[in-house]
Formats: structure tokens, sequence, C-alpha cells
């Protein structure tokens, strides 16, 4: 009789490769739905200029992306005694996608000021369904993915991601340049040859975000097939459960850097890309190629960052990409028109920068989180922060600065907030420093291992040449 035993550890393994496996294939459409039509989004940026957007609509545009954070921890309410997320996962985030297209139905079925704010509020709608959605899978996935492989598992993920997102994003974006007003480069070579003109801009929209909502929606299907473990419905109130990370000085203190980190990161943030369509008269194929260029950055170096975190700790690859992220924003004030060639050099640190931030922000949390309480701390840690960047991009939408003039230097206002960023944001170091995490070890292992690496590496050739010399002198 055949013998029907299969070894747990075995069984272990097989369901973890499946998890990588469907992760990362249902990500590829997450990722492209994101892309197209999420927070941060060029295409949504681009439809508030189509729809003579200000300041004060380009802030509330970035805020909502945060505010959505704070509907994260009604995910530990929706799943509450369940034994399975997955079906609750898959509901809410159905719920979100399927009114993507919407968005692009706005500019074709109400007249321009009454589209704009009904874009913003379908945003906001949207986007605050799909924060439950994403914290329920947090705890999925936490219950899924060893601690001891997170760093590589989210990196590996994160690089496929970024590039099918960024292919895809790069042809819906010279379809939307072609049918501008001044289409520039691809875009103009597009509208020649397909006859393309700016009152057709609306129906590429509708398409874009259309389309959007359809990848959302087939990745659903997939991630149906992604492995499961059940839970055990604790015995826990809501009270206590919500309370719990709150009296964890742990978690205290990692609030208090995430909160201060975004606060910095939220100076200016609002103005990045308008800054590029208003100031720096960039199409949107630039813009993209620029994002195309960041997404090689993140996708070349998220190898090593992933090997960092799981060497050395979320905690120290953090204090080297806050390092990078104070340098990048100073590289914007010496930009102009003439010179935006530079950006694709600024591209490559802040694709690298923000690859390692967004491991480190699905890591940490982690790693500080007792076993099985990896979806509360999630939730309210990405409350605290989505409340602490609301703050700044509102504050720098209402009190845009004056234009400043600095010895060789005349700065616009919106350069003045990507100044001050640059200033917030290394000071995020002085709140990290308090932050713990176990095995986590210090930036001078990290340099020890550096000046190792090159003292065996480097002078391996030269010793290699003398040898090989010897015998002939």
């Amino acid at each position: 009789m055949r013998n029907m035993y299969v070894c747990p550890m075995r069984k272990h393994r097989s369901e973890l490769r499946e998890t990588f496996r469907i992760s990362i294939t249902e990500g590829v459409f997450s990722q492209v739905y994101g892309s197209l039509s999420g927070p941060g989004s060029a295409f949504l940026t681009r439809l508030l200029v189509f729809l003579q957007a200000g300041p004060v609509h380009f802030a509330l545009l970035s805020a909502i992306g945060q505010v959505s954070m704070l509907f994260q921890p009604l995910g530990i309410l929706a799943c509450r005694g369940c034994a399975s997320r997955k079906r609750r996962v898959i509901a809410w985030a159905a719920a979100g996608r399927s009114l993507t297209p919407l968005l692009g139905l706005a500019p074709l079925l109400l007249p321009r000021n009454l589209a704009l704010p009904a874009v913003l509020l379908l945003f906001f709608i949207i986007t605050s369904i799909l924060a439950v959605s994403t914290n329920m899978w947090t705890g999925w996935i936490a219950c899924m993915v060893p601690k001891r492989v997170r760093g590589r598992f989210f990196a590996r993920r994160n690089a496929v991601l970024m590039t099918f997102g960024l292919l895809v994003s790069f042809a819906f974006g010279v379809a939307l340049d072609a049918g501008s007003q001044s289409p520039t480069g691809v875009g103009a070579l597009v509208a020649r040859v397909f006859g393309m003109s700016p009152s057709g801009l609306p129906l590429t929209f509708l398409l874009t975000f259309a389309t959007a909502g359809m990848l959302g929606m087939a990745g659903l299907l997939i991630l149906r097939r992604q492995p499961e473990k059940q839970q055990i419905p604790s015995g826990d109130t809501l009270r206590s459960t919500v309370m719990e990370p709150m009296r964890d000085p742990s978690f205290r203190r990692l609030c208090l850097f995430g909160g201060w980190w975004m606060m910095a990161v939220g100076v200016g943030a609002p103005f990045w890309q308008p800054f590029m369509i208003q100031v720096l008269g960039m199409g949107l194929v630039e813009m993209l190629l620029y994002g195309a260029v960041s997404t090689l950055g993140a996708v070349a170096t998220l190898k090593y960052w992933g090997r960092l975190i799981d060497r050395f700790g979320n905690r120290t690859a953090m204090k080297l990409a806050i390092v990078l992220g104070s340098i990048v924003p100073l590289s914007w004030l010496f930009i102009t028109r003439e010179t935006r060639w530079l950006l694709l050099f600024e591209a490559v640190l802040s694709g690298s920068m923000w690859g390692c931030v967004g491991v480190v922000t699905a890591n940490l949390v982690l790693s500080v989180a007792p076993r099985g309480k990896e979806q509360a701390y999630s939730g309210l840690y990405s409350a605290v922060c989505g409340l602490a960047m609301i703050a700044s991009m509102l504050g720098s939408g209402v009190f845009m600065p004056s234009p400043l003039q600095l010895p060789g230097i005349s700065l616009h206002p919106m350069q003045v907030l990507f100044l001050a960023t640059a200033v917030a944001r290394l000071s995020a170091e002085i709140p990290l420093a308090f932050v713990r995490e176990p095995d986590s070890l210090p930036v001078s292992a990290v340099l020890r291992r550096l000046l190792l690496w090159n003292k065996v590496r480097f002078p391996m050739p030269r010793v290699f040449i003398s040898r090989k010399r010897g015998p002939q002198d």
C-alpha cells in the first residue's frame, strides 16, 4: 500500500513556494492597477491638470491617498471572529476596484466645475475601501511568509511588480500625451500617426481607468488561489486588540518615527508632478520616462536592500535610506526647463531609496509586532503615519510659501517646499535612533563589512599581476 504520509516540512516549503508564485503573479495586476489609478498615479495628476485644478486640489489629491490609511484599522473589525481572511480581502478589494472606471466617466458626464470635486470624492471612496483590504492582506501574508525571508520576499516581489507596472503605464502615458494640447516626443509622433486631438482626451482617460479597473478585478481571480492558514479567532475584545499595540513601548517609538518621517515626506509631496508639468514643461511621456529610470534604479538595487534587511535589520536599512532621501530633493533646486534631463540621474537614487523604504515600511512593523498581532499593529501604524502626512500635505497646499532668493539661485515656491522636506527628512534620524528591533545591527556593522569587502576585492588584481610578472623578472 502506498505511503500517504507527507512530511510537514516539505508541505510547508511547497505552500511557501506557492505563496511566492501566486503573490507575485497577482501582484503584477495589482501594481498595474495602482500605477494607473492609485495614489501617486501620474494619470490622476494629469486628469486634475485637464480639469484645471489648483494647488489646494493637488494637495487634496495627495492627502486622500493618506486619509485612506486611517481606515486600515477597520480591517481588524472586518475580519474579526472569522477563521479565513481570503474571502473578505477579495470582497473589499473588488468593491473598491470596480468603482475605478467612474474616474474616467466623470469628465464625460459632468461639467468641468463639478467633475473636479467628483473625481476627488470618488478617489477618496475607492482608496478608503482598498485600505481595509490592504490591512487584511498584510495579516494574511504575515502568517504565510516567515520573518527570516520577508525582506527578500518583498524585495523580489516589488522588483517584478515595478517592472510590469512601468511597461503598462508607459503605453498609456504615450496615448494621453498624444491627446494633449501640445504633445512632445513620442506623444507627438503617435498623435500624427493616429490623428489624435485634444478633443479625444476625455475618452483616453475613460479607457485608462476602465482598463485599470478590469485588470484589478482580474488579479483578484488569481488571488483566490493563494494558500491561506486558517486563523484561530481570539477571545480578545476589540478594545483590547486595538489598545494592546498602544501599550507596547516599542510600537509607540515606531509610531513616533513613522509619524515624523511621513510628516517630513508630506512637505511638498503634492507638488512633484505638478512641478514637472507646470514649471519644467514635461509631458506625460517624459514623466513616465523619469518614472521608468526610477523604477530601474529600484529594481537594480532591491535585491541588495533585501539582503541587507535580512542580515542587518530594517532599522539599519532605513537609516541609510533617510540619508539618501534627504539628498534627493536638493537636486530639484537646480533643475530648469533646459536642464531637466538631469532628473534622470536623480531618478536612480530616488528609485533606490523608495524601493528600500517600501520594503522597510511593509516589514518593520511586522518585525515589532508579536506573532498573531501583525494585522492590528500594521493597521494602527498606517493610521498614525497617514494622519501625520495628511497634516503636512494640506499645510503645503494651504500655506504655499513665497519665492525665495538665495545666493546664486532663485527658488520657485514649490522648490522652497523641496528644500524644507530635505531638512525635515534628515531630522527623522532622531526618532529612528529610539526604535528597537530584535536582531538589528548598527550601521557601523554595514560599514565594516563594506571595508572588509574592499580590502578583499580590490587588492586581488594587483597581487595577481605581481605574481604573474615575478618569474619574468
